[in-house]
Order: C-alpha cells, then structure tokens, then sequence
C-alpha cells in the first residue's frame, strides 16, 4: 500500500512539474463563414468589418462584413476586393479616431480657458 501511495504521488507531482494541459477532442472546430460572399460590397453601406484569424475553434482567416441594414456576410479574405476594401475601412477608422481625438482635445482646451 505504501509503495503505490508513493507512486501515486510521484505521478502527481510529475505531471505537475510538466504542466500538462488539455487538448480539445474536436481538432475541426466550428467556423462562423461556410460560404463567402463573391459580389461587391460598397464601404458606404458597412456599418462594421471585422477579420478573425486562424484560430484553434477554425482553421481558416474569416472577414465579416455588417451592413447599415443589420445583415451580415461573409467576404472572401483572398479577394483583391476585399482587400482593397479592408484597407478603406481601416483608413475610415483610422480618419474618424483622429477626429474623435481632435474634437477631445478641443473641447479639454475650451474648458482650460475658462
């Protein structure tokens, strides 16, 4: 009884000490696009564009497109397009950031005076 006590404790500590951690039993996990949109998106009609990276859960990068009217799509992330039309988005952002930042900064100095 003492020995597989001991053993028992070793194996513990040993399995400690290598810091086992868990794999998920379902290699493919669940994607949130099965199929990609091929048509042309306009940028004035996005209301969000967001792009997910390869992840354990999907194997795959996934760019999905919310419009004004709510509905979402997903869009090809090898397009030519859809590239072109990830970098106006993050230009768009990236403009209304600094306007954001510029109003702040205008309204701080405005208080200062007073």
């Amino acid at each position: 009884m003492k020995k597989s006590g001991v053993s028992l404790l070793l194996g513990i500590i040993f399995l400690t000490l290598i810091e086992v951690q868990g794999v998920p039993i379902m290699k493919k996990g669940r994607c949130f696009c099965i199929n990609t949109n091929q048509g042309m998106i306009h940028l004035k009609s996005l209301k969000d564009l967001k792009q997910f990276s390869p992840s354990p859960s999907c194997e795959k990068t996934e760019i999905i497109a919310t419009m004004k009217n709510g509905t979402q799509t997903c869009l090809n992330p090898d397009s030519t397009n859809v590239k072109k039309l990830m970098k106006e988005w993050e230009k768009q952002v990236s403009q209304k950031k600094k306007q954001k930042k510029e109003k702040k900064n205008i309204k701080k100095a405005g208080n200062s005076k007073s």
